[in-house]
């Protein structure tokens, strides 16, 4: 073969031994190789061989050393797609390839809900958006792909650098059973709309262990209230540990809370230089229930607004019955912030009022004062802000009087 192309090897290896002949592969004693050049699309290669691993009954598809230009994938069940440390797929430089019959389709997609998938291998999965950045920054479009965007009973993403998505960066939407590990999210701090991890409509999900930094929610948990796949609404029982947070708008419950949220666990996560750290988000038009969120062991440094729960994220919209936000039972432990511009902001309505606020065992270093409006059951205990104990009327203040009620620990 010419000198100028690039061997890439792509092997799935089957739960079946096999050995036969097909138009790209030899499938010999279960392993498929594909061989190609470096600067044509690889996608038809790589949908064979994930095809074939769904059909005989699953198995992997394996990336070894090399670039893997390709268009949209369909993932499909009992599939493992491994994409080794020198390997990177990357997703088509040019925009047009991302549309396919007239649709513009995610990187890595479903059709439907699927089960048993898993992405994982030391490698990179790299959407090149800088073209869709420009084009969205310069209004020529509006609609912009995802990377990972997946419906999935039992999916597991680990292990990989992902990175340069046009939009979001992975959209768990409508699954259960999600485990998101030692992945590494590096991307422009300037790209727009660029979510790190987005579960949306989703339960029982677990991500930890991840370094994220982008343009937008490093995390964004979206509980809309549209009923998906498998009858999911709202989302339930997320935990996000040991994470790592930069440049980015912070880990976010919302803006769409109208299906409810019910338990978030966030423990040993370290955030620097953040916009935001701990977030809700919601207003009328487009709020639910926001239950149980605990935070624990927590560490901020220069993060702009360490604490943001807010019931007038954007302007009202009106919908009949009004959707309007709110939430019960916010409980941080233990968190450390230095370097903020303000202590932290409560801010509910006058109709939705926020119940049940506990604070414990933190130290809070900032240039203003917390914040807390329409608030009833405000408990904080051990809590210094500013170096003074916290305090109802000097580094805790209300914009509005008499909207917090119930103040006990000041």
């Amino acid at each position: 073969m010419k000198t100028h192309l690039t061997y890439f090897f792509v092997t799935c290896i089957l739960f079946f031994s096999y050995t036969k002949v097909f138009a790209n592969y030899v499938d010999n004693d279960s392993v498929l190789t594909i061989i190609s050049g470096d600067t044509s699309l690889q996608t038809a290669t790589i949908q064979n061989a994930i095809n074939y691993c769904n059909k005989t009954g699953g198995g992997t598809v394996r990336l070894t050393k090399g670039v893997y230009r390709t268009a949209p994938l369909r993932i499909l069940s009992n599939v493992i797609l491994r994409i080794d440390s020198a390997a990177t797929l990357l997703g088509s430089p040019n925009m047009a390839d991302w549309t396919v019959g007239g649709k513009l389709y995610n990187l890595l997609y479903s059709s439907g809900t699927i089960s048993n998938v898993t992405i994982t291998g030391q490698g990179t999965i790299d959407g090149s958006g800088a073209p869709w950045w420009a084009a969205y920054n310069a209004k020529t479009i509006s609609n912009r792909p995802r990377l990972i965007y997946l419906t999935a009973n039992n999916l597991t993403i680990d292990s990989l650098t992902i990175q340069n998505s046009p939009s979001f960066h992975i959209v768990p939407n409508a699954c259960t059973n999600v485990v998101i590990d030692h992945v590494t999210i590096n991307t422009d701090k300037n790209s727009p709309n660029t979510d790190g991890i987005d579960p949306s409509q989703c339960f029982n999900v677990l991500i930890t262990n991840c370094s994220i930094s982008d343009g937008d929610d490093n995390i964004a948990i979206k509980a809309g209230g549209n009923t998906g796949p498998g009858g999911i609404s709202g989302c339930q029982d997320i935990t996000v540990a040991n994470c790592t947070f930069g440049y980015g708008h912070g880990l976010s419950i919302g803006s769409e809370t109208s299906g409810g949220y019910n338990y978030l666990r966030v423990t040993g996560c370290t955030f620097k230089s953040t916009t935001n750290g701990i977030r809700i988000k919601s207003y009328t038009g487009n709020g639910g229930m926001v239950m149980n969120t605990y935070y624990s062991n927590i560490t901020m440094t220069g993060v702009t607004n360490p604490i943001v729960v807010d019931w007038n994220y954007q302007a009202a919209v009106t919908t009949t019955p009004p959707k309007i936000p709110g939430g019960a039972n916010i409980y941080i432990n233990n968190l450390t912030v230095t370097g903020s511009a303000n202590a932290g902001l409560y801010n509910g309505v006058a109709n939705s009022i926020i119940q049940n606020i506990v604070i414990t065992n933190s130290n809070i270093s900032a240039k203003k004062g917390m914040i807390i409006n329409y608030a009833n059951g405000v408990t904080f205990k051990n809590v210094i802000i500013n170096k003074a104990p916290a305090k109802f009327g000097t580094n805790v203040t209300t914009a509005n009087t008499g909207s917090v009620t119930n103040i006990n620990g000041f």
